[in-house]
C-alpha cells in the first residue's frame, strides 16, 4: 500500500495530488464542511471527472448562505460540463476526505484536515495522508455512505439560497466586535517589508475570474534579492489598473520554475498565500484603483510620510520596474481600503 504524507509546503500540496490522480479517474467523492466559493474554478483542472458526490454541512457552522451559493455554482458547473452532481448534507459533519474512482475501481483517497477550499488544499498548514490501497478506500467509502444524510437537489438549493438572501436583507449587518489576537502581537509584522507588485501585462492583463488565490506562484523577471519570507505584496493589475489583493510570501527566496503559460517571461517564482481572500475572489466588482489610492493617500497623509521607501510620493517607479518597496503607512492605507470593500 502506498502512503504519502501531505502538507501544503511545496509542490506536493493537497490540490496538486488531487489533480495528479484525478487524471486516472472519472468520479470523485468530496467530504468537506467548508467549500470554495468558486467550486468550478477549483474543479476545472480535473477535466476527466464526470461524476461528483458531495457531502457537506449546511447549518453546523453558521455558513449556510455561503455553502448554498457554492453548491449552486457546482450544480451549474455540472449542467454546463455534462458532469453528474449529487449533494448530501449532515450538520454534524466535520471530517474531510477525497476519494477518486475510475468507475468502481479506487484510484486513491486523501484523509486530511484541509477543507475543499483554496486555503485548505493549497495555502493553510494542513496535514493529511494519501492512500492508494483499494480495500482501505472501500472501507472509508462505506463509512461515508453510512452517515445519515439528507439529499439536496438543485431546485432546493435555489429555493434555499433565495431564502438566505432574503433573510440577510431583513436582518442587521452590524458586526459584533471580535477579539483579534493579531492586534496584540503587531510586533510580528515589524520585521516584514511591503512591496507593490505588478501582475499581468498589456497583452495579457488580469481579467475577470483571475485571482491571486489560485495563482499563488508570483513571478519576477530577475531573482528579487530584497523580498523574503513573510514580506507582503500589494498586487496591482497591469492595464486593468486595480488592486488584485494582498499576498504574504511563504518562501525565503525565489526559485526558478517552469513557465505557467506560453510566453511566460517571469521564471523566478515566489509562493504566496492570499490574505485578502474575500476581496480577491471578486476584485473586479470593486472600483479600487491603485492610482486613485495614490492620490487619496497623498491628500490625507501625515507630514513626513511617503509612499515608497525611497521617499517618493508616487507609485510610477514601482509599476515601471514591476515591483518596488513601499512604506508601511501606505501599505496599511491600501489594506484598510480593501478590508472595508
Amino acid at each position: 500500500m502506498k502512503v504519502k504524507v501531505l502538507s501544503n509546503n511545496g509542490e506536493d500540496n493537497h490540490y496538486n495530488i488531487l489533480k495528479k490522480y484525478s487524471k486516472m479517474a472519472d468520479r470523485i467523492i468530496i467530504v468537506s464542511p467548508f467549500l470554495a466559493a468558486d467550486l468550478p474554478r477549483v474543479l476545472s483542472e480535473m477535466p476527466t471527472i464526470k461524476q461528483i458526490e458531495l457531502y457537506t454541512n449546511l447549518d453546523g457552522y453558521g455558513m449556510a448562505g455561503n455553502v448554498l451559493s457554492a453548491i449552486c455554482g457546482l450544480y451549474k458547473y455540472g449542467f454546463e460540463k455534462g458532469v453528474s452532481v449529487s449533494v448530501k448534507y449532515n450538520d454534524r459533519l466535520h471530517g474531510k476526505a477525497y476519494l477518486l474512482y475510475d468507475g468502481n475501481e479506487g484510484k486513491g483517497c486523501i484523509i486530511t484536515s484541509g477543507n475543499f477550499t483554496d486555503n485548505g488544499l493549497k495555502n493553510n498548514h494542513e496535514y493529511g495522508v494519501f492512500l492508494d490501497n483499494e480495500s482501505t478506500q472501500e472501507e472509508l467509502r462505506n463509512q461515508i455512505y453510512s452517515i445519515d444524510c439528507s439529499e439536496l437537489s438543485y431546485e432546493e438549493v435555489v429555493e434555499l439560497l433565495a431564502k438566505a438572501d432574503e433573510f440577510a436583507m431583513k436582518h442587521s449587518t452590524t458586526k459584533i466586535p471580535v477579539f483579534k489576537a493579531a492586534d496584540y502581537i503587531k510586533n510580528r509584522m515589524d520585521n516584514c517589508r511591503f512591496f507593490l507588485k505588478s501582475l499581468g501585462s498589456q497583452n495579457r492583463p488580469a481579467g475577470r475570474g483571475y485571482t491571486v488565490i489560485a495563482d499563488n506562484q508570483i513571478g519576477f523577471s530577475k531573482k528579487p534579492s530584497r523580498i523574503s519570507k513573510n514580506d507582503i505584496l500589494i498586487c496591482h493589475g497591469v492595464k486593468v489598473g486595480k488592486v488584485l489583493g494582498v499576498c504574504k510570501i511563504l518562501e525565503s527566496e525565489a526559485i526558478k520554475r517552469p513557465p505557467a503559460f506560453d510566453g511566460d517571461r517571469w521564471e523566478w517564482k515566489l509562493t504566496t498565500s492570499c490574505i485578502s481572500e474575500q476581496y480577491s475572489l471578486h476584485w473586479w466588482d470593486y472600483d479600487i484603483r491603485t492610482l486613485d489610492l495614490e492620490a487619496e493617500y497623498n491628500r490625507t497623509k501625515k507630514e513626513g510620510e511617503h509612499i515608497t521607501m525611497a521617499g517618493k510620493d508616487t507609485i510610477k517607479g514601482c509599476l515601471q520596474r514591476g515591483y518596488g518597496e513601499i512604506t508601511r503607512e501606505f501599505a496599511q492605507f491600501v489594506m484598510d481600503r480593501i478590508s472595508k470593500a
